[in-house]
């Protein structure tokens, strides 16, 4: 078997270096993060369907899709700023929205008149990159939220009926309102609509027989590391977020990190009135730090840079085709070429934009990539004798075989004592 495997990539081995990968890149499993659809689309509630409301709405719209895109509220206020007669931003955009808009209709739902709009991306992407503005690709990491709330003493973790559409894993995808009937509830309801505002992929657990074997009410609730980690291997995804919530005073208060495999990356306290307030400070919080990190600037004319990728245990036209699909949709790599095809090793050339940490940290949302090479530090070692960036990876493409079924495979929580909330009000990103 494994001398007809050979046989084969070198059959085909000329005809991948000029580039015929198309029916090869279907042959691909599933990427690890989530490529989040329909950032260009939006859903603004109206007053009625006159030009005037239109207008509005059609700002109301690139709004939203700004907001994922960029994933920075400033650069949205800067580019569309509010009509209150204020000085006018540099970067503020002339004339109005309408342009920016493919498609639009009206729809009633429960009483209320809705404009859906479709913008357009070729024109929203060429309006962001004449301004300079760093935007977050489609392709996202996946967040599971362990999500408890102690109402008054009424302690329950907020779960995923499993045997309904799982909704929060599919954030941007229309929804059968009766479908997930049974999936409502004051704290879900809010999640997705958060989780659609800003692109952010959000998955609960099912919170079933086999979640409480592994870990308590009381173990999620003191946010106890170990037994939550155990229970989440089953689920895929790239961070972690805990979160406790319970009442205070006449409102909420919720005390929330983010993990990232065993570090703990973020942290914070959110305290507001009403439900809804406190997950959309929650998932504020996250994506603002999340498109942080991943957000790309667009290239200055032609200044794109290039590294060399070794990929090894590259033994198959299956894995062969899978590194390829997994780099070509990353938002800072602008094109892949294939250099040597030897034995079961992969030397691609990249061209990408942004610096050499914002790409790893892409690549890296693809679990199968294992980076093999490089100094704790994130620098990566130039070769000696050409000078050329070198990035070294493993292709693992078993990994995550035995996860729930999704687009996004992954793995990763420290117990707080009580004292440590006291007068937390802020949050930290390492």
């Amino acid at each position: 078997m494994g001398v007809r495997v050979e046989q084969r990539i070198d059959r085909f081995r000329a005809g991948l270096l000029t580039g015929g990968l198309l029916l090869l890149l279907v042959l691909a499993g599933p990427a690890q993060a989530v490529v989040v659809d329909r950032l260009y689309q939006a859903v603004v509630p109206v007053d009625d369907t006159g030009p005037g409301a239109r207008d509005e709405a059609f700002r109301q719209a690139l709004r939203q899709v700004l907001l994922r895109l960029t994933g920075d509220p400033a650069d949205v206020r800067e580019l569309v700023p509010a009509d209150d007669g204020g000085s006018t931003p540099e970067r503020a955009l002339d004339g109005d929205a309408a342009r920016f808009i493919d498609a639009f209709s009206y729809r009633r739902n429960e009483e209320k008149l809705e404009l859906h709009a479709t913008l357009s991306a070729p024109a929203v992407g060429q309006m962001l990159a004449e301004r300079g503005v760093a935007v977050w690709g489609a392709s996202r990491p996946r967040i599971l939220v362990w999500f408890a709330v102690d109402d008054r003493g009424d302690r329950e973790l907020i779960h995923r009926e499993n045997t309904l559409p799982p909704f929060l894993e599919e954030p941007m995808q229309p929804l059968d309102r009766e479908a997930i009937a049974a999936e409502r509830g004051p704290w879900k309801e809010p999640l997705w609509a958060e989780s659609q505002r800003r692109g952010l992929p959000l998955a609960l657990p099912f919170h079933d027989d086999r979640d409480r074997s592994e870990v308590s009410l009381s173990e999620i609730w003191g946010l106890f590391q170990r037994p939550i980690q155990q229970a989440s291997r089953r689920y895929p995804h790239d961070l972690m977020a805990t979160v406790r919530v319970n009442r205070a005073g006449g409102g909420w208060r919720a005390r929330w990190q983010l993990w990232r495999g065993d570090d703990r990356v973020a942290d914070g306290v959110v305290r507001e009135d009403e439900r809804a307030m406190v997950v959309r400070q929650l998932v504020d919080a996250w994506a603002d730090r999340l498109a942080d990190r991943y957000a790309v600037a667009p290239p200055k004319g032609q200044d794109l840079r290039s590294s060399h990728m070794v990929v090894t245990n590259v033994g198959s036209l299956e894995s062969y085709a899978g590194v390829r699909r997994s780099l070509a949709g990353l938002e800072p790599i602008r094109s892949v070429q294939v250099e040597t095809v030897q034995q079961h090793h992969l030397t691609l050339e990249l061209a990408f934009n942004g610096d050499l940490r914002v790409l790893r940290d892409y690549i890296g949302l693809d679990e199968r990539l294992v980076l093999m090479g490089g100094p704790p530090d994130g620098a990566i070692p130039a070769d000696p004798e050409d000078g050329a960036l070198r990035l070294y990876y493993r292709w693992d493409g078993e990994r995550g075989s035995g996860m729930l079924p999704g687009r996004g495979e992954a793995q990763e929580i420290v117990p707080l004592d009580s004292g440590e909330d006291a007068g937390a009000s802020g949050a930290t990103l390492q």
